[in-house]
C-alpha cells in the first residue's frame, strides 16, 4: 500500500505509534488478555422464541459479551497476535439464533451505544444486519454463518489505524482520510496472514465493503457487476449502522432519515437489495418521530409484534397545547400513527436528546 503525501514522498507517520501498546513504539508479545466466556448460556443458544421484551433482554446480554469478544480480537491485532477465528463462531451462532427468534432485538440493542465503543458494537450490529438481510434475500442458509462472520470482521483493519483518527471529533484531513481508507486492505492482509483459512466470501467483504456501484468507492474502484452480492449487502449494512450511530464527528440520523438518504443515492447502493433492506427496517423504524391521530408527537419504541403499522410509541409533545408530555407508553393501535414527522418542521432543537432519553428509559423497563 502506498502512503505517499501530496509531494509524492512516502509518509508512514500517521500509521506510527498509537495503534500499538500505549507508550511504546512496537507491538507487545506478552500474555494475551483472557477472552470472555462464550458458552451457550451467555449466547442463549437453543433458547425458545419469546416476547420482544424477553428477546431484547437476551440481546443485551449477547451484545455485552460480543462487544468484549470483539474488543479482545482487536487487541490481539494491535499486539501482533493472530486472530482466533474459531472463538468467534459461537458468537455468530448466538447472533444468528437471536435474529431468527426476533430480528429486531439485536438492532434495537446495538442502537444504544456509547460513541467511544462504536467500532466494537458496530461490528456486532453489522453482523446481525447481514444475517437478517441474508434471510430476507433467501440466500443459501449454509452461507449465513460466513455472511455473519464477514459482518463481524469487516472493520478489523481499524485495529491498525491510529485511535487518534478513529476518535477525532472533527473532519479528517486529506492525509488522514487516506490513512483511514487503508483499513480495508489492512484487514484483508491481517486475515490472509493468519493461521486459519477464511472463505473467499469473508475476505471479499473485508476488502471491498466500501466499494460502490458507480465506481466511486475504494480500495479497488470496483463498479457494477464486478461487485459481489455479499459486498453490496455489506455496503448497505455498514453505511446504515454508521449513519444511525452517534460518532465522534457527527450525531446519528434516525433509521427513517438513513433509509431516505441511502435510497436517494442510486449510484451507490444496489436498488433491489436496498428495497429488501428498507422493508427489513420497517415502515416506522425505531427512534422515528411520528404524529398520532390525537395530534401528539411520539417516538417509535420498538418493532411491532404484529401489524407493521402499529408499533408501540411514547408520546412526548401535544401539538394542540404546545406542551411537553410525561413519558408513558402508548400500546399498539391505541392511538394510531398518521405519519412520520420531521424535527425541523417543529423546530425541535432538542429532538436528539428527547429521542435518546425516551429510548434509554424504555430500554431500562416499562414506563410508569
Amino acid at each position: 500500500m502506498d502512503f505517499s503525501n501530496r509531494d509524492g514522498r512516502r509518509d508512514d507517520s500517521l500509521l506510527q505509534g498509537d495503534w500499538r501498546v500505549p507508550g511504546t513504539g512496537g507491538p507487545s508479545f506478552g500474555r494475551a488478555t483472557p477472552k470472555p466466556s462464550l458458552g451457550p448460556a451467555a449466547l442463549h443458544l437453543g433458547a425458545r422464541r419469546a416476547s420482544a421484551a424477553q428477546e431484547r433482554s437476551r440481546a443485551r446480554e449477547l451484545v455485552s459479551v460480543a462487544k468484549e469478544q470483539i474488543a479482545a480480537t482487536f487487541e490481539d491485532v494491535r499486539f501482533g497476535r493472530n486472530i482466533n477465528v474459531a472463538s468467534l463462531w459461537p458468537m455468530v451462532s448466538g447472533i444468528t439464533a437471536s435474529v431468527e427468534r426476533h430480528p429486531g432485538a439485536i438492532m434495537g440493542v446495538t442502537r444504544m451505544r456509547d460513541r467511544h465503543e462504536h467500532t466494537y458494537v458496530h461490528s456486532v450490529a453489522v453482523c446481525g444486519l447481514m444475517i437478517n438481510l441474508a434471510r430476507r434475500l433467501k440466500l443459501d442458509p449454509t452461507l449465513h454463518h460466513d455472511i455473519g462472520l464477514a459482518g463481524l470482521l469487516h472493520d478489523v483493519g481499524k485495529a491498525r489505524v491510529p485511535t487518534s483518527l478513529l476518535d477525532k471529533p472533527g473532519p479528517l484531513t486529506a492525509e488522514e482520510t487516506a490513512v483511514m481508507r487503508t483499513h480495508c486492505e489492512l484487514g484483508h492482509d491481517i486475515l490472509i496472514g493468519g493461521d486459519e483459512r477464511l472463505s473467499d466470501l469473508v475476505l471479499d467483504v473485508v476488502l471491498h465493503h466500501h466499494e460502490r456501484l458507480d465506481g466511486t468507492g475504494y480500495p479497488d474502484f470496483q463498479e457494477g457487476n464486478s461487485i459481489s452480492t455479499y459486498v453490496r449487502m455489506a455496503a448497505i449494512c455498514d453505511t446504515y449502522d454508521t449513519v444511525t450511530s452517534d460518532r465522534p464527528y457527527g450525531l446519528a440520523l434516525s433509521p427513517a432519515e438513513a433509509i431516505e438518504m441511502m435510497t436517494e443515492q442510486p449510484g451507490q447502493f444496489d436498488f433491489q437489495i436496498m428495497s429488501v433492506f428498507s422493508g427489513m427496517i420497517g415502515i416506522f423504524p425505531v427512534g422515528s418521530m411520528v404524529r398520532l391521530e390525537s395530534d401528539r408527537l411520539a417516538v417509535v419504541l420498538d418493532d411491532p409484534e404484529g401489524d407493521p403499522s402499529q408499533p408501540p410509541v411514547c408520546p412526548f409533545y401535544c401539538i394542540v397545547t404546545k406542551q411537553a408530555l410525561p413519558w408513558r407508553v402508548s400500546p399498539p393501535g391505541h392511538d394510531p400513527i398518521v405519519g412520520i414527522e420531521s424535527p425541523d418542521r417543529w423546530r425541535m432543537s432538542n429532538w436528539r436528546e428527547i429521542r435518546s432519553g425516551v429510548l434509554a428509559q424504555f430500554k431500562e423497563g416499562p414506563f410508569v
